[in-house]
């Protein structure tokens, strides 16, 4: 009889069914947030009575290619420390990916496609639980690879996947190395990511890419560049899922660092507009996603805007309606970025709340304490200077814990040089 855990239950799913965890949600009978639970604990959850009784009914109704898929991912295999995360006991998916390349011809070489494209999938799906730290070298690893594969295969329809599935891989490493504070490299890879969308003729690639420069020109201060990057990608995305992004994360933000609370206002009433056409839904849409933004991301993003515009308020009214929906998602950045924002806007409004902001903003650094990146850094640093300068009751609380959290995160999230 298996044992199942929240191994098993992906396996099963992304291995050997290949199916969305909504998709699985419904074939099984059960909640979406209880297939997203067991995933996340991996196998530090056993699943029993009616759930497990549920997955072997699920096992038994396998084919043979699905059950030899499912066995395969519960295969242990050599692997680098490096690349080695916590509690996973399957391999990395572009390892498999060279295995079946060695073993097929041309005609089958869709299976290493689908493979690897799961593996820009899977990407994007742990980016919160282990950070850029840890997920690089597999995203590098996996693009080498690619690029070897497009050096030998001939095949119109497999080269244009391969060219699609680098482009996004390129473009996940831009997103990345901004978010480790690396921008040089940043511009590199969203270079490298665009032209890839410009051979394909891909503009949904294209104006995501163009978002990512946005959100690399911002955390490097240069807020004219963002704004025109968001107006570039704007163009591309020609009122798509895209441009949710780019309204919401690039122009709004950007423009409320050069204190234009009316644009800020009017390119968040276009992206809330664009993703309730496109109905996005309610939730909070990963950092790290090429799918549209959600209503929760899309306040997150408001909050931080309308902060930078001076509109404390208005920050404060954004950051606590969306308050409820971060704090149940997996998203620790988030978390921390929303309470960092919130902290900010209650020492400039009308009433300081010093203790408040402070309890805030340490709660802040040790939500994201094991895995800090860029935005984090900044906003904190942000947030000290403005305490820093408040002689109050919790300001010392705050700058030291500041202080420790700086000692330990600088290598990983602090600017280049």
């Amino acid at each position: 009889m298996t044992k199942w855990t929240g191994v098993e239950v992906r396996a099963l799913r992304t291995a050997a069914l290949r199916v969305s965890q909504p998709e699985f949600a419904e074939i099984i009978g059960f909640t979406v947030a209880a297939v997203r639970k067991w995933e996340t604990r991996r196998e530090t959850i056993e699943l029993s009575g009616r759930y497990a009784a549920a997955m072997d009914t699920m096992l038994d109704r396998l084919t043979d290619s699905e059950r030899a898929r499912f066995e395969a991912a519960l295969m242990p295999g050599p692997r680098s420390a490096s690349m080695r995360t916590v509690a996973d006991t399957f391999e990395n998916p572009t390892d498999i990916a060279q295995r079946v390349q060695a073993l097929t011809e041309i005609d089958t070489d869709d299976n290493v496609l689908d493979i690897l494209m799961l593996a820009v999938d899977d990407v994007v799906h742990r980016y919160e639980f282990e950070g850029p730290r840890r997920l690089a070298p597999e995203v590098i690893t996996a693009r080498h690879q690619v690029e070897a594969m497009l050096g030998q295969r001939r095949h119109p329809a497999q080269l244009r996947a391969l060219y699609s599935i680098a482009g996004r891989l390129s473009g996940v490493l831009g997103y990345m190395a901004v978010n480790r504070g690396r921008f040089g490299h940043a511009r590199m890879y969203c270079r490298e990511a665009f032209a890839i969308g410009q051979l394909l003729g891909d503009t949904d690639l294209q104006a995501w890419v163009k978002g990512t420069e946005s959100f690399c020109a911002y955390y490097q201060g240069d807020y004219a560049a963002a704004v025109r990057a968001a107006y570039e990608g704007l163009d591309l995305a020609d009122g798509g899922p895209q441009s949710i992004r780019l309204y919401s994360n690039g122009l709004a933000r950007a423009l409320g660092k050069v204190g234009d609370s009316t644009g800020v206002a009017a390119a968040i009433a276009a992206a809330t507009t664009t993703a309730s056409a496109l109905d996005t839904g309610p939730g909070l849409t990963p950092a790290l996603t090429f799918a549209p933004y959600g209503e929760a991301r899309i306040m997150a993003n408001a909050a931080t805007a309308f902060l930078s515009a001076g509109e404390y308020e208005r920050c404060l009214g954004y950051g606590q309606q969306v308050e409820d929906r971060v704090a149940d998602s997996d998203s620790v950045w988030s978390r921390s970025l929303v309470r960092l924002d919130m902290a900010a806007a209650m020492l400039g409004a009308g009433c300081r709340d010093v203790e408040r902001a402070a309890y805030l903003g340490v709660e802040a650094l040790n939500t994201s304490s094991d895995r800090p990146i860029r935005s984090v850094w900044q906003r904190a640093h942000e947030l000290g200077a403005i305490i820093g300068a408040i002689r109050a009751r919790g300001s010392d609380e705050y700058l030291g814990s500041l202080r420790a959290w700086s000692s330990s995160a600088r290598e990983f999230s602090a600017p280049e040089g």
